[in-house]
């Protein structure tokens, strides 16, 4: 088991919201109180701020461990688990940004409202990060594959089946056109019946089984498909109909939008009927994009560490100082032509040391050094031979 934070100390949680809600505060409600364009300026400066943020606090999760949980090594690899699971959702993040510029030439949102539809979808990953890291590292820590096949217990027995039946018949149903998305979860179902139900043919107990995993075998594998489909994408995204999405069909589902934006409001009035503008449709296909892109990154960073407090820390760094990165880089996203790539590296790398993990494990400090360097080559390409930007 690894040494939780939260353990060591609870007034970190603490400390760690009030410098959230108040950097949200002094972002929304006093900066940029007035719904304005972003300027390279601002954003850079947010940026440093973002990120300065996320140094020091790496920075105190080292204090932490080097004072009262094992000494400078443990130090080091929790502060590059820290490191790492930042520097990769913000990699991942990155890829956003492509989205995001789709989503709102599409809608032709206007320059000055792009603030706030970002400031409400960084909200609303504030939450649903949380419900993924929380629930992934409980889940993970019930589905090492000893305890399936040597848990005699009944209720274990009962509920673990019902997920696993549960699962399969909801993968048939509702991911017939998600072939990947389908198979995955279909295996997953049924490695958990087989597990539950391996002591019935099995003499189980005179077994020496290595500290498999059967969710982040699952997510390895995943990671790995993920990154071989990821391979230089980004192309043809451009004609992708974003009014058909999710997010824009669960608005329309509950409010009639109107045809024009009313300013910086979710809501107008005409002929006296209450309706939503296609500002809030872009802020729902906006969170709904992000629990997508949360598909690739939730699994990665559960190969880094199992320790919540930093996974959701470092993801949270990461998520908040995106806003500010879009305003830096959107109009510079062709030098970045050749990320995609590197990122499919990178997710096919932590897959295959998901998968490995059991019997080899890869130092933090080493992942870090890969990841990082694999993101500097792709990014140094991608400066060395820009994409064109000539129709």
């Amino acid at each position: 088991m690894e040494t939780n934070i939260i353990d060591l100390h609870p007034g970190l949680v603490v400390g760690f919201a009030v410098v959230i809600f108040i950097m949200l505060l002094l972002d929304l409600g006093i900066f940029n109180k007035k719904a304005h364009e972003v300027s390279s300026k601002e954003a850079l400066t947010w940026s440093v701020i973002w990120i300065s943020l996320s140094m020091v606090f790496s920075g105190v999760v080292y204090y932490i461990f080097n004072q009262d949980a094992g000494g400078h090594e443990v130090a080091v690899e929790k502060f590059t688990q820290f490191q790492l699971a930042y520097w990769i959702e913000k990699a991942l993040s990155v890829d956003n940004l492509f989205v995001f510029i789709l989503v709102f030439g599409f809608f032709k949102v206007p320059k000055h409202l792009h603030h706030k539809v970002l400031f409400w979808g960084i909200i609303g990953a504030l939450l649903f990060r949380a419900i993924f890291i929380f629930a992934g590292v409980g889940i993970i820590n019930l589905t090492y594959l000893e305890s399936f096949l040597k848990n005699d217990s009944t209720t274990f027995y009962a509920v673990w089946s019902l997920i696993a039946l549960s699962l399969i018949g909801l993968a048939i149903k509702f991911l017939k056109d998600e072939k990947a998305f389908l198979i995955l979860a279909i295996i997953f179902g049924l490695f958990i019946l087989g597990g539950v139900n391996a002591k019935y043919f099995l003499d189980v107990n005179q077994l020496d089984l290595p500290p498999i995993n059967l969710v982040m075998t699952i997510f390895g594998l995943f990671l790995i498909y993920a990154g071989i489909q990821s391979w230089g994408s980004g192309e043809g995204d451009e004609d992708e109909d974003f009014s058909d999405t999710a997010g824009a069909k669960l608005v329309q589902k509950f409010y009639k939008v109107s045809d024009n934006y009313d300013g910086d409001k979710f809501f107008t009035l005409q002929n006296g009927m209450k309706m939503a503008t296609p500002l809030l449709v872009v802020v729902a296909v906006i969170e709904f994009t992000d629990v997508l892109f949360a598909v690739d990154s939730i699994p990665a960073i559960f190969a880094i560490s199992k320790d919540p407090f930093i996974l959701y820390t470092s993801n949270i760094f990461a998520i908040l100082g995106l806003r500010s990165l879009y305003f830096l880089l959107a109009n510079f996203i062709h030098m970045f032509s050749k990320l995609p790539y590197g990122l499919a590296i990178i997710l096919s790398f932590i897959g295959f040391k998901m998968l490995i993990s059991p019997w080899f494990h890869i130092p933090s400090p080493i992942s870090l050094g890969i990841v990082g360097g694999i993101l500097v080559l792709s990014v140094i390409i991608s400066i060395m031979y820009p994409e064109s930007t000539e129709e």
